[in-house]
């Protein structure tokens, strides 16, 4: 297949790179594919000619969110469309990753696709716009996904290594609960759903739950660190953004349209810290 990839320098679209063997990818820099621009994403798509289209490019600086809520709208809602538009003219099918934060948080078991949606946030409320643009393409698939790391790029898990590094004491959010998702995994199981043909709506989490707060304390454990680390509320750490308290999303789905290549959060953070910091450009 003929692959094109938005957000070429992020973490997801790096993944890709290292998973999406046996396909022709096309990665352009984000000057190109600047997906702010219409012209610029019909250009694209129009002389790649691609038969899919992975939107792995967000605004996803959720504090800077609330306070550049139209840069939000532009990229995370807007480009979108376009996106949908200009796939529908190539009849490419297109794959929009969307997020956790289209719920309030305040679920008792893990959120179903067709649980009623009610964002918290302009990052959720944009991403939530996403997922409407993205469906205007009769061939889409809109994969919600939490927490995303892996060894490469900013993340969690670098933000704590890195502060461990400097023997800073952390103080880490312990009453948000959700599942830590790497890359790697969910590039695994979007190159199964591409090459399948799944559509329509699909949670791509990893299995299992926890809080950051027990996510920094298995990073350290994995990487036999004696980090100074302790607990705190969300209360103890105001953001500008408010974050749902429990975001957890229910796999069933995934698991009924074909392999299910995402395993427990706890197996796929042992895999990224054992192969270390690779960067997956080089």
């Amino acid at each position: 297949m003929r692959v094109l990839v938005t957000g070429a320098s992020g973490q997801l679209a790096q993944a890709i790179r290292l998973t999406w063997s046996g396909h022709d990818l096309f990665l352009p820099e984000e000057s190109i594919l600047d997906l702010s621009q219409q012209s610029a994403i019909q250009s694209v798509v129009s002389s790649v000619r691609p038969e899919v289209v992975i939107n792995c490019g967000a605004f996803t600086q959720v504090d800077r969110c609330e306070s550049e809520a139209d840069l939000a709208q532009l990229i995370n809602g807007t480009a979108v469309g376009w996106l949908a538009e200009a796939c529908e003219a190539q009849g490419a099918m297109l794959i929009q990753v969307s997020t956790d934060y289209v719920f309030d948080g305040t679920a008792t078991r893990p959120y179903r696709e067709e649980d009623p949606t009610h964002p918290m946030s302009v990052y959720g409320r944009t991403k939530l716009e996403g997922e409407r643009q993205a469906a205007r393409c009769r061939r889409h698939l809109i994969a919600r996904t939490s927490w995303l790391y892996d060894a490469w790029g900013k993340n969690f898990l670098n933000t704590m290594l890195n502060a461990a590094a400097q023997g800073r004491s952390l103080r880490v959010v312990d009453d948000q609960r959700g599942a830590p998702t790497t890359c790697r995994a969910l590039a695994r199981q979007l190159k199964v759903a591409a090459e399948e043909g799944w559509q329509g709506l699909v949670h791509t989490t990893c299995a299992g739950e926890t809080t950051w707060h027990g996510f920094a304390k298995a990073i350290f454990e994995g990487k036999g660190i004696a980090a100074d680390l302790s607990p705190c509320t969300t209360a103890d750490y105001p953001t500008p953004a408010r974050r749902p308290a429990y975001s957890v999303l229910d796999g069933a789905r995934r698991r009924s349209l074909g392999p299910d290549l995402i395993p427990h959060w706890h197996e796929a953070l042992l895999e990224v810290l054992k192969e270390g910091t690779t960067d997956a450009r080089r």
